[in-house]
Parts: structure tokens; sequence; C-alpha cells
């Protein structure tokens, strides 16, 4: 069925006028009598009859009307569902993050100005939050790392520092060395984040490039057993400056002589960029970027 028909013969029975259906449809009366006398000729039917100045459905065009406006009806329900996402009164945002506490922030910002969207967030290893990127489970990543890809968009947040950690008993905090030079890292046992981690994957680069082996005793996808572990004597964690808290059981130190920094970036996919809900998080993600740099001197 030809909706543009089915649409002209819906307005004449709603206003019973081929010219107020005209004026509503924004087409010209002879294009809505066409339209009408197309559709009735094509079933061999009769769909309307003149009555005084105006038109009415027959008893078959009532019919059809009411089928017609239900039809409608479900249109306007779904421009009107549409509308709403596209003005983010309604919908759904899905992160997937490498980490909680560049997150955060973000998510409470999206939040306060979009309190009707949805926002579901993944934390998981860079690797996998890139995967779940590129298999758009997700609308937005925020990550550690990022390999060159025109298929993709990024906005760099912020630069960090991969810092180690020991608990209290360690000889390092004992005599409250607040840095320490790389290769004393090595024949120490490491407590770490799996491969796929950010992290991980600059620490490995850091010990290929000095010649260090070094001695995983725990891999885990947990930032909290990293810490416990830590905590228990078990070995020297790995962990953020951007996620390192007080805790009185551990003693961070800086790891000198080597680059362990990295830069946190909020991700899409390039051709999705433009969609409402991703374009609103990347100009929160720019803004919180832009309170980051230094003012001009």
């Amino acid at each position: 069925m030809n909706l543009v028909q089915l649409r002209a013969f819906d307005a004449v029975a709603r206003t019973g006028s081929i010219t107020e259906a005209a004026r509503r449809l924004y087409v010209t009366q002879p294009a809505v009598t066409s339209h009408i006398k197309t559709l009735e000729h094509t079933y061999d039917v009769a769909l309307l009859r003149r009555q005084g100045r105006g038109v009415e459905p027959t008893d078959l065009g009532h019919s059809l009307a009411a089928i017609s406006r239900e039809l409608f009806a479900l249109e306007d329900r779904a421009v009107e569902l549409l509308r709403a996402h596209e003005r983010l009164i309604r919908g759904t945002l899905r992160i997937a993050a490498d980490g909680p506490y560049i997150a955060v922030p973000l998510v409470a910002e999206f939040r306060r100005r979009f309190p009707g969207v949805r926002v579901a967030v993944e934390i998981a290893s860079t690797a996998r939050v890139q995967a779940s990127l590129a298999a758009e489970r997700c609308d937005v990543s925020i990550q550690g790392s990022l390999a060159e890809n025109d298929a993709l968009h990024a906005v760099e947040l912020s630069e960090f520092d991969v810092v180690a950690f020991v608990n209290r008993d360690h000889p390092w905090a004992r005599d409250g060395r607040e840095m320490v030079p790389f290769p004393e890292i090595d024949r120490h046992p490491v407590i770490a984040r799996e491969a796929g981690s950010t992290m991980r994957q600059r620490f490995d680069a850091a010990c290929a490039e000095a010649g260090i082996e070094p001695e995983y005793f725990i891999e885990t996808t947990s930032r909290e057993t990293v810490k416990e572990a830590v905590a228990a004597g078990l070995g020297i964690g790995l962990i953020s400056e951007a996620e390192l808290r007080p805790d009185p059981r551990l003693w961070p130190v800086r790891l000198t002589g080597t680059d362990l920094r990295y830069t946190e970036r909020v991700v899409c996919l390039q051709r999705r960029r433009t969609l409402a809900v991703i374009r609103e998080f990347l100009r929160i993600a720019e803004e919180a970027r832009e309170r980051e740099r230094p003012l001009p001197e």
C-alpha cells in the first residue's frame, strides 16, 4: 500500500475537507484528490462521498479511517521517541572503561545534564574495552592506550604515571624512600594486572627496554586484589597515579629512570560521533580536558 495515498485519505477523513487536508499536509488540493482517487482505483472501492460542501467517509472509509488513525498514531509515537532520544530526554549511553576513577566524574556530569538517559558502565581491561568498542557493545570507551586508527575519534583527557607501591614493612617503606631507580625492581615479585591492561603494557615495555624479566607472582583483573596482595607482603604492586588513594597499609614509590606515563582518552567510532548521546559525552570530556590545561602566563 502507498502510505502517501493513505495519509491523504486519513487527513480528509479526520478533517472532512480536502482543503483543510491539503493545508495540513503542505500539498495542493489536486494532489490530495489525486492520491485518494488512485487509492480507490487501485482497490476498486469508494472511500469518500460528497456531503454538502465537504466530504465524509463511506462505511468502508470509516473502517479504513479507524485503521489509518492507529497506524499514524504509532508513527507519531515513533517520532516522539526518536526526538526524545535526540534531545536526550530518554535513551541509553553505554560506556566501557579501563578504570573507574576517570570514568565516574564524567558519568556524574553527564547524568547531571541528562537525568533521563540511562548510563551503563563496564569496567574492564584496556584490551576488553577496545574489543567492546570495536564490536559496538559500547558507545564510548575510556582507555589508556590507542593505536592509530582512522575509524576512531578520540578526546585526550589527562596524562598519568604508573607508580609502584609496597606494604609498610617493605625495606623501601622502612627507609622512607619515595623514589626508586627502575632497575631495583628486578628480582622482586610483582603483583600486576593482566597483560591486556594499559599499566601492564607500559610496565612490560619498560622492563624489556631495561633488560629486566619481572617475576609476576600474581596476575589479576582486579585492582583490589593487587592492593590486598601487596598489603599482605606478597610483592610490589603497580597502580596508576589517578587511582592512588591513601591507605595506611601501603607505601607508594615513583620508579625513576624510565617512562611509565600514559594518556587516558575518551574514544568512539568516527562514524558514530555525531549521535546525540555520544556527541554530548564527548563535549563533557572536552570540557574536562580544558579544565585540566594550565592557564597561559
